[in-house]
């Protein structure tokens, strides 16, 4: 598997439009929020120096860093070896791989999936994939018609799947938190899919036994995207996993080296605890998956320690129009650099398109004299309006700004969002 070296750039915490005058230096919460900051702080200090005892729950925040200092000290009998021979091997021998799992898992990959691969996945050909399998999910209830479908899709009498040049394969996503009825379907499919195929190709993702210092058996798997079960499907799908961890250590770092006002973690959750409803514009379609993720996260940790009051609400702005209700207390997630070429809003002439092999996108052969905006700008144009608006109105909000979607930016962006939610349950469990 090939490692790229990219450079990291942090993700930005702006307060932008701002936080709102009742918690601004001389304003009637001033003194609650930076109470609520210090709070934070200590929670943070008494993790550093291991006096909560939190278990596992805090233990995973360290899984990235302990996976590659594991990796750099025993390369060939690393978890990462063992995840990268695997992906190796399904890439290589199948051209299709069902994970079975619960919901919190398949949401994992989904948005690996969603973030850093193709939006039409398994509608490209094996070679636009880089030979890499198509995906399907299933396991995660005991709905009749979903498991009918994928039934009949991979049943070998099928006259589609007579002549496949590649047989499939199957990753079982096990994990503490599945469900009895999730458990009846997992194995009833599991059986039914290895009588119908090549079992060689059949895999179990388990956690390790709690005497392994790598071990996860009991923590929710909504809190492990850097985990196996995270990391095996996205490397089967040729995503990058080191830059994910690289990614997620950073913001570790980032949170247990910055103390107080200065750490923009803290900050972000005591901002989204002040406030009256935790409202959030999505500025790329990418990251649709991910915020039913972070949804999931919250609802986990919830079962798990103390249930927040405020559900995440989530808008898309790039395809509703924000309304006035929705500019109080909004914040943003916006990337400053889409994946692919910036698609002009005019149609092209034919000879003004070429297909870049590296890039698989059409790609212009010279920028013509039209003044239309691209996408792109359009989009910028309409959240900079925004965010005028709320700030010119007294409205309050923060952007985190991404500086792309590639690996790196969702493996800092996914541990923020855990470290955030780990934060804010210690919060609700110590009121």
């Amino acid at each position: 598997m090939k490692l790229r070296q990219n450079k990291l750039t942090p993700l930005v915490l702006q307060e932008n439009p701002g936080l709102p005058s009742s918690v601004s230096p001389g304003g009637s919460n001033f003194k609650d929020f930076d109470a609520l900051i210090d709070r934070l702080d200590r929670i943070r200090e008494q993790w550093l120096q291991k006096e909560i005892q939190t278990g596992q729950i805090y233990d995973s925040l360290r899984l990235p860093e302990n996976l590659l200092l594991e990796y750099s000290q025993s390369r060939k009998t690393s978890r990462i070896s063992e995840l990268f021979a695997q992906a190796n091997l399904l890439q290589s021998n199948t051209d299709r791989v069902i994970f079975l799992g619960t919901h919190d898992s398949h949401v994992i990959v989904r948005t690996f999936l969603q973030a850093c691969c193709d939006p039409h996945w398994n509608e490209l050909t094996r070679g636009e994939r880089g030979s890499k399998p198509r995906v399907y999910f299933a396991g995660d209830s005991l709905d009749n018609d979903s498991a009918q479908g994928l039934m009949h899709l991979f049943c070998p009498d099928r006259p589609e799947n007579r002549n496949e040049s590649f047989p499939w394969g199957v990753v079982w996503l096990k994990s503490c938190d599945t469900q009895d009825q999730q458990t009846i379907s997992q194995k009833h499919l599991k059986q039914h899919l290895q009588k119908a195929g090549n079992e060689l190709f059949y895999y179990e993702c388990l956690p390790k036994t709690s005497s392994d210092p790598l071990a996860i058996p009991q923590i929710p798997s909504v809190l492990l995207p850097f985990s196996p079960l995270g990391l095996l499907p996205a490397a089967i799908l040729g995503i990058n996993i080191m830059e994910l961890l690289a990614g997620a250590c950073a913001t570790t770092k980032l949170f247990t080296s910055t103390a107080g006002n200065l750490n923009p973690i803290l900050r972000w959750v005591a901002w989204h605890q002040m406030a009256e409803k935790r409202t959030v514009a999505l500025w790329n379609q990418s990251l649709l998956e991910g915020s039913k993720w972070l949804c999931q996260l919250t609802n986990r940790l919830g079962l798990h320690r103390a249930t927040p009051n405020k559900p995440w609400i989530f808008l898309r702005p790039l395809q509703e129009p924000l309304l006035e209700k929705d500019l109080d207390f909004c914040s943003h997630f916006w990337i400053d650099q889409p994946r692919f070429d910036d698609l002009g809003c005019e149609p092209e002439a034919i000879d003004q398109v070429a297909w870049d092999p590296n890039s698989e996108r059409p790609r212009k052969l010279h920028r013509d004299n039209s003044s239309a905006p691209t996408y792109h700008e359009l989009a910028k144009s309409s959240f900079e309006r925004i965010q005028k608006t709320q700030s010119d109105q007294g409205r309050a909000g923060l952007t985190l700004r991404f500086p792309d979607l590639g690996e790196l930016s969702l493996g800092q962006w996914m541990q923020w969002m855990i470290i955030a939610s780990i934060l804010e349950a210690e919060l609700m469990q110590d009121t």
